[in-house]
Order: C-alpha cells, then sequence, then structure tokens
C-alpha cells in the first residue's frame, strides 16, 4: 500500500470516527395532539374494528376537537374512518347506523392536570336483522378507551381558541392551563413580549444570566424557539451591580425595536432585528442605539434604579404627562396591555399601590407577589390581575387571578394555576397567535439547577 493510499485511508477513518463521535442533536418532540392521536390509532387497531368506523370527538374547544378527528382519521387507513358532527355522543351513535356505519369510537378530550387527555369506548354500530327496530349492538369490538399525553402550547392554544361567533365574556371562575414553552441556559433578570417584526405575533424576549455570569438577551418566536440574542458583553459593567440578574425589557412599536437594560451594566441598548446569519438559523439582534438613565419598564413607563445596586427602582417614574412619585421603590411594574392605565407597582414587602390612570391618587392592595402582570383573561375588555404568593419561596407556587377592585381590598381569587416546581419571578402576556384572541400568559421559573423554565398558561373553559 502506497504512503499516498495509507493516508487518505487513515483521514477517512479519522472522518468517520469524528462523525461518529460528534454529538446529534435531539429531534424536536411531536406536537402532543399527534402523540395522542398515534396513541389512539394503535388501540383501536388493535382491537379489530369493522369498517367503515365512524369517530366522534367532543371538547369544551371545537376547535380541539376537529384537530384530533383530523389527526386520527388520517392515521386509520383501511379502516375508512369517517369523522361525525354530532351534537353528543349517543346522537353520534345514531347518526352512525343511519350511515351504515359499522363501528363507533367516541372520545371526550379535556385538560387538566398538565396533560390532554382522550376518554371514550368503541362500540359496534351493526343491527342484527332479527333485532326488528330495537337498536341492538354487536358483541364486538367493545372497549374502553383513555389515553393522555403530556400538553404543549399548541394544545393550549386549540384550547383557549374561540368558538365560531363573537365570543362572549366569562365572569365566572377562571380556569388556567399550563405548558411548557422554553428553556433557557440561565436565570432571568426581566421578560417581555412585543411584536418585533410586524407579523401579528408577539415575539418574546429574556434577560438572562448565564453559568458564566456573562449576560444576553434572548428572543423567542411564538412557537418557543430562539429567533435571536445579542450579548451585553460590550457594556461596561455597573460599580454596584445586583447579586441576582435584574434589570428590564421593553418593545416599543415605531420604530420596532427592544429597549433592554441590565442592572449590572452601567447603562443599556436599543436592539433591532437584523437579517438571519449565515447559518440561516438565528437572526441578528443588532445594537442601534446606547440607553442612558431610567430603566424603560414598557414603552410608556421609565424609572431610575435605586442607588446600591439593589434590585429594586423607583421610586420616580415617567408615566404620563407628569411625572409620579410611588410610595415606596418596587420591584415589579404592571402595566394593562399596550402600555395604559392602570398600573400595579408591587413593593418587595408583598404591598402594593394602583392607579387608576396617569395623576391619580393610589390605592393600597396586599398579598401580591413579585410575578405579577395585569392580562385581560375573560374577554370582558378590562384586565385581571394576576399575580404569585408573596411569601418568599412558596410550595407549591401559585399564580392566582384576581379581579381589579373598585375600592377597598382584593377580593377572592376568581382562579389559580398552580405551578409544580421553580420560582415565579416574571409574568407577562402574549399575543402568540394573530387575531384578537386571548393573550397567553408566560412565567419566568428559576429552577434549582440554575436554569430558568418559560411555562405557558392558557384560559380556557371551566
Amino acid at each position: 500500500m502506497s504512503r499516498a493510499l495509507r493516508t487518505a485511508t487513515l483521514l477517512s477513518l479519522l472522518c468517520a470516527l469524528g462523525a461518529a463521535a460528534a454529538p446529534r442533536a435531539e429531534p424536536a418532540p411531536s406536537p402532543a395532539l399527534e402523540r395522542l392521536a398515534d396513541a389512539l390509532a394503535q388501540e383501536l387497531r388493535a382491537r379489530h374494528p369493522e369498517p367503515p368506523l365512524a369517530l366522534h370527538v367532543s371538547a369544551a374547544s371545537p376547535a380541539l376537537a376537529r384537530a384530533l378527528g383530523t389527526l386520527l382519521a388520517a392515521r386509520l387507513e383501511g379502516l375508512a374512518p369517517v369523522v361525525l358532527e354530532a351534537p353528543s355522543p349517543k346522537d353520534a351513535e345514531a347518526l352512525a347506523r343511519e350511515q351504515g356505519l359499522r363501528s363507533l369510537a367516541r372520545l371526550a378530550l379535556s385538560l387538566e392536570a398538565g396533560e390532554v387527555r382522550a376518554r371514550g369506548d368503541l362500540l359496534g354500530t351493526w343491527v342484527n336483522f332479527w333485532s326488528g327496530r330495537t337498536p341492538t349492538r354487536p358483541p364486538a369490538p367493545a372497549a374502553a378507551l383513555a389515553r393522555a399525553v403530556p400538553a404543549d402550547a399548541p394544545a393550549l392554544a386549540l384550547a383557549a381558541a374561540p368558538a365560531e361567533g363573537p365570543p362572549a365574556p366569562h365572569r365566572g371562575p377562571v380556569r388556567l392551563l399550563a405548558a411548557p414553552f422554553a428553556q433557557l441556559p440561565g436565570r432571568t433578570g426581566a421578560l417581555a413580549a412585543g411584536d418585533l417584526d410586524g407579523d401579528g405575533r408577539d415575539e418574546v424576549a429574556a434577560l438572562v444570566r448565564l453559568p458564566s455570569g456573562a449576560e444576553e438577551v434572548v428572543v423567542l418566536d411564538a412557537g418557543g424557539q430562539v429567533r435571536a440574542r445579542h450579548a451585553l458583553s460590550a457594556l461596561a459593567p455597573s460599580a454596584t451591580p445586583p447579586r441576582e440578574p435584574f434589570g428590564a425589557l421593553a418593545f416599543q412599536a415605531s420604530p420596532r425595536r427592544l429597549l433592554a437594560r441590565s442592572a449590572a451594566r452601567e447603562a443599556g441598548e436599543a436592539l433591532v432585528l437584523g437579517p438571519p446569519t449565515a447559518s440561516g438559523e438565528e437572526a441578528q439582534l443588532l445594537p442601534q442605539a446606547r440607553l442612558e438613565g431610567p430603566l424603560p419598564l414598557d414603552a410608556a413607563l421609565r424609572a431610575p434604579l435605586q442607588e446600591g445596586g439593589r434590585a429594586l427602582v423607583g421610586p420616580e417614574l415617567a408615566w404620563g404627562p407628569a411625572p409620579l412619585r410611588a410610595a415606596a421603590p418596587f420591584v415589579t411594574a404592571a402595566l394593562a396591555p399596550g402600555g395604559g392605565a392602570p398600573l400595579v407597582l408591587v413593593h418587595p414587602d408583598g404591598a402594593a399601590s394602583l392607579y387608576a390612570a396617569p395623576g391619580a391618587a393610589p390605592r393600597a392592595l396586599a398579598g401580591l407577589g413579585a410575578g405579577s402582570a395585569l392580562v385581560d383573561v375573560d374577554g370582558d375588555g378590562a384586565p385581571e390581575l394576576l399575580t404569585t404568593e408573596p411569601a418568599p419561596l412558596p410550595s407549591p407556587e401559585r399564580l392566582r387571578v384576581f379581579d381589579l377592585p373598585g375600592s377597598g381590598a382584593l377580593g377572592a381569587p376568581r382562579g389559580e394555576a398552580v405551578l409544580a416546581r421553580g420560582r415565579a419571578l416574571q409574568v407577562v402576556a402574549a399575543r402568540l397567535e394573530p387575531g384578537t384572541g386571548p393573550r397567553g400568559v408566560l412565567v419566568a421559573l428559576w429552577l434549582e439547577d440554575g436554569t430558568t423554565e418559560l411555562t405557558l398558561l392558557r384560559p380556557v373553559a371551566p
């Protein structure tokens, strides 16, 4: 063997070993409804129903029921599936007989405890000639059906989709369901949502402190995937940085840009979304201007960082035509969607100040947590107050829903979401689908391993 041939063989072997050793990216999990449809299709086929097979799926959300019916029918080729539109499971059985369908699978969909659950039965609809008018059933197929998969953001979006026609305001109990949205490699110091590219859907921005101590701004798309990121290493460090990550993010509509300020830096930056990188995987987040002075708590709200580098802002704010002086420094500023009134400032001791409008006298509230936001979760046009527990380390963490009081203290909560793990410190509303439907609620949860999980909450029918 010549030296050139030996060299080529060795290089080929090394390349093969390198390729084998290179880590492979984990494939993204398939959507929850697709996994549920796969499991149900496998179980139905194992029961050997006689074709044609009728499918009837019911749910509080018609969009969720239609989606599963479509996915399930696509996986039952060979059984001649027919998706039935019937007002009830009993009506579906009569309709299946009328149409000459020999088997019927009836499924009721629900979202419970972070899962999409399907329960129902499989039965035969063929009527023996000798039964006359009595609607007897054959002995087979006959089975109980029950499958569940963890919910995800697309399933919650379908569950929250309004029924056909104008949405009706709901004044009863509020039910929030949770699903993972994104995982961030460090702890978040700020969270915001806004439309950065003009497509009618919000991007989600997070100020993240990495385990190395470096800080970056990460922009996620409406599906929770990283759209762009920008390191803050070019900014000089603050002389008195806070121990924990803390800062502010705000989206501006005109011009479209993201304002970012970390309390660990002496200044902030205005960032714009640039073209994709050469790899095509992420867009560039480009610095456009340097930000001095107050923290940008919102496109319409500014507040100075308290001297000493503590994770507190205020008490003077720029909101409305005249400066606003808060009763005390605060850890969270919650504005109504769009940056208008009302405004809620949450103070370090769990007390809060509610301002109905710029220049109005504040009303005192109590029992609020740092994770607070104003979101219209019931569709009546007025925001509700979403807030975590005021305790330093609640177990478990809860996000509660209150009506804003016209006077006096907060009333009883209209609903709550139990967050099974982590500490909730930032809460923000995000419009993840175009249109005027309900906003989702994103909660940043600090986990024990130093990372952050963004959890998406959706209001669904009780």
